[in-house]
């Protein structure tokens, strides 16, 4: 296992929530972590301009690890402007966290951050 790939994992090993947030609009921070740790990591965009990784000692990672071959050529260099857009890109501005069920109705009991904000700041 590489040193990219340890770090991958102990991070995602971290919390059970680490993957599900970077898999969805956390990506690009995700990368500036990498960056943080592997200087020489640069950000690639899928095609369908959904997805960011790191390119690390020539190959593609994510939270989930090393992307397959089959995939790598569906993922272009980041020009700085879509770099600059993609600061933007948050987990928590755009999605709920899953925190579990309710005993009495099953039914879904999500975290919402907007709502959750809303009354930290009336306090």
């Amino acid at each position: 296992m590489t040193k990219i790939e340890k770090f991958l994992k102990a991070l995602r090993d971290s919390d059970f929530f680490i993957e599900h947030i970077y898999m969805n609009g956390g990506c690009y921070q995700l990368y500036k972590v990498i960056k943080s740790v592997f200087p020489d990591a640069e950000p690639y965009f899928s095609k369908e301009l959904v997805h960011i990784a790191a390119m690390v000692d020539g190959k593609l990672y994510d939270i989930r690890g090393p992307i397959d071959e089959n995939t790598v050529g569906g993922f272009v260099l980041m020009t700085p402007e879509q770099c600059q857009e993609a600061e933007s890109w948050s987990f928590a501005e755009n999605n709920d966290l899953y925190y579990g069920e309710c005993p009495v109705c099953e039914e879904p009991i999500r975290i919402d951050r907007k709502k959750l904000m809303s009354r930290v700041k009336q306090c």
